[in-house]
């Protein structure tokens, strides 16, 4: 991309044209540049009304709670509520849960083979580990949980794929320039970042281009790019304190608010994706920078590489809802009721008295201060006696209301007390009743952990096709642990043939793991998993360890599964290392049955064809470790007839 970077500069140096319009025209640089920002200005004006809402939720999130859209000139302003502006803020705490709700999703994947063919379900294992590979190595659990707070905040975030070609191991080159294999990446993206083509298109699918700006410092671009620029002041978003009125004699109070800022020593960075049409068969993906033209070209990945996830749904839109937007309503409702409770109750301790007139001397002390405790007030008996002012009590209406308030802003929200504090409702305390509790408050949050387990199967499926296209010859992914027994997973893209994603595990929302570990040991108690010798599988003793929770379970496991995984290795490194004699500690039977699993295999059949020798070679290794469980089985037979015969004697 670095060198793709310079070439495009220097063509926009030399003026030459760059390709052709739907007209046949000719397009140079500067042409291509006012396409982006005639676009970009189309789409930010069109998107503004969903940016304010985002700015808006993030205020009420951070407690700045006394602001509002004016839908007039489009700006976030300052509102006037009552003696007392106080935000008692519970937005923020039913985020956190529902956060930590979501945040126990798990995303192991299984790619389904093209069809039931051997070599088909061989490649579709050779996908499944290559992206659990892939996801274990990449911080996809930091990436998930930024993602979750965004999502959150705005109601939409996205997920940009891409290969880097000057990433992963070096492959060749001098010392000048080092060559490399290249390795997928991928990154969050703000919806602040992200403008479709239109709006009022619900699906990334429907979207005929995608256009993403971002503010990086000259630093970044040339550590993505190579190319130096000189930086300037561009605006961008950041949560920075604000002032707003106080009330009761405060004239200001500090609050967090998400407002415009100045980048400094920084450039916009422009990417344009196309998709495959009429005009452009293989799309284009356009990278710009200031006013220069980073890259000009094709669609690499024959699809925009951009995955959407929502909060919620709207129909007809392409951004999805934040609860937040739903809360601020209820939220500024309750402010005012608490801080109408506060108003009396500062009233009550502020003591007032009604004074008949000339009755007391020192007026203006009294009502400076007030009945302090201790105080001593003189006043005249003939002019009549100070009495405390009478207020009529708090009516229970009112708490009523707060109260109610809270329970609709928890249901609002898809939580409820159980999940916020961990209280039942008064009168619950049914051990079933409690459960069903649970099961409806997971019930309404799955929703949106729906969308999240959608969004991360479409960025599998991207990052298949990204694989598929981009990896060229044989790759190697290491496994490292016990468990793998240092095996390595040898692939190409051509073992990518299946896109075909699905999750090993129910949404944990809907169906959770105490519910999961109960129906499995149910079953295991019932023998529905014992064989036909009414024996239980190693597999499932291994299952019930990891339900268990036992530390590292794999220092559990039994010597046939490290067997098994040991042939495994030796049958994946056949084409490229060979095979040498059976080991001195390798368990005969285990390595017959997964070599013959592998002999059955169309892959072993196309090596025989292509390498005659070393097919035989791995027959013989069969034949050797047969030859060998043979004569341990003679040998122990014999060791336990002299033993009978010993004892006879």
């Amino acid at each position: 991309m670095k060198k793709q970077a310079a070439e495009a500069v220097q063509a926009e140096k030399g003026e030459k044209p760059l390709d052709r319009d739907g007209e046949g025209r000719q397009l140079y640089a500067e042409d291509i540049l006012g396409m982006l920002e005639a676009e970009l200005a189309r789409r930010k004006e069109e998107r503004r009304p969903l940016e304010l809402q985002w700015i808006l939720n993030a205020n009420f999130q951070s407690g700045h709670q006394y602001c509002d859209i004016n839908p007039h000139n489009g700006e976030i302003f300052e509102t006037e509520e009552g003696t007392a502006r106080g935000a008692y803020n519970r937005i923020a705490p039913l985020i956190e849960s529902r956060i930590a709700n979501l945040k126990q999703l798990k995303y192991t994947m299984t790619v389904r083979p093209q069809t039931d063919d051997p070599d088909d379900e061989e490649k579709a294992k050779i996908a499944t580990k290559l992206l659990k590979s892939f996801i274990a190595s990449s911080d996809f659990e930091g990436k998930r949980n930024m993602l979750l707070e965004w999502t959150e905040l705005c109601g939409t975030a996205f997920v940009l794929s891409w290969w880097d070609k000057d990433g992963g191991r070096t492959v060749g080159g001098d010392g000048a320039e080092e060559i490399r294999e290249g390795e997928l990446r991928y990154g969050l993206l703000t919806p602040y970042e992200v403008y479709p083509e239109s709006i009022y298109k619900q699906d990334m699918e429907d979207q005929r281009s995608l256009l993403i700006e971002q503010v990086l410092t000259v630093e970044e671009l040339y550590e993505m790019y190579g190319v130096r620029m000189d930086g300037g002041s561009v605006d961008t978003f950041a949560l920075t304190p604000v002032c707003s009125g106080g009330g009761y004699g405060h004239p200001v109070s500090s609050a967090f608010a998400l407002t415009y800022r100045k980048a400094e020593n920084s450039v916009r960075l422009i990417t344009w994706f196309e998709r495959p049409g009429r005009v452009y068969p293989n799309g284009r993906l356009i990278i710009a920078a200031g006013n220069t033209l980073l890259h000009y070209g094709e669609l690499p990945y024959g699809t925009i590489p951009v995955c959407s996830v929502k909060c919620k749904d709207v129909p007809g839109q392409f951004f999805g809802r934040s609860v937040i937007t739903e809360l601020i309503p209820l939220q500024r409702a309750y402010n005012g009721v608490k801080n109408k409770l506060h108003d009396h109750i500062r009233t009550l301790a502020a003591n007032p008295l009604l004074v008949p007139e000339g009755s007391v001397s020192e007026l203006e002390s009294l009502e400076d201060c007030g009945v302090t405790p201790g105080r001593i007030v003189e006043y005249n008996p003939e002019r009549g006696k100070p009495s405390p002012l009478d207020f009529p009590d708090i009516s229970g209406e009112v708490r009523l209301e707060c109260e109610s308030l809270q329970r609709e802003m928890e249901y609002t929200a898809g939580v409820s007390q159980m999940t916020v504090v961990g209280n039942t409702a008064a009168g619950i305390i049914s051990g079933r009743a409690i459960e069903k509790l649970q099961q409806i408050d997971s019930t309404r949050i799955s929703l949106t952990g729906d969308n999240l387990r959608d969004a991360v199967k479409r960025l599998a499926q991207i990052w298949l096709g990204i694989f598929k296209r981009c990896a060229v010859g044989s790759r190697v992914v290491e496994s490292v642990g016990m468990g793998e027994a240092g095996g390595a997973l040898i692939w190409c893209a051509s073992d990518i043939n299946s896109f075909d994603v699905a999750f090993d595990t129910e949404n944990e929302l809907k169906y959770g793991d105490e519910a999961q570990k109960q129906e499995f040991f149910t079953a295991l108690k019932l023998g529905l998993f014992n064989d036909e010798h009414g024996n239980v599988p190693a597999s499932t003793r291994r299952r019930a360890l990891e339900l268990m929770r036992l530390g590292c379970y794999s220092e559990l496991l039994y010597a046939g599964e490290l067997h098994a995984k040991n042939a495994k290795r030796e049958n994946s490194m056949l084409a490229t290392c060979g095979i040498d004699g059976p080991g001195l500690y390798d368990d005969d039977e285990v390595h017959i049955e997964e070599h013959c699993r592998f002999a059955v295999g169309r892959g072993f059949a196309e090596l025989r064809k292509k390498d005659p020798a070393l097919a035989e070679a791995f027959d013989r290794h069969i034949a050797l470790h047969s030859k060998r469980l043979q004569e341990g089985r003679i040998s122990h037979t014999d060791q336990k007839k002299g033993i009978k015969d010993e004892q006879q004697y």
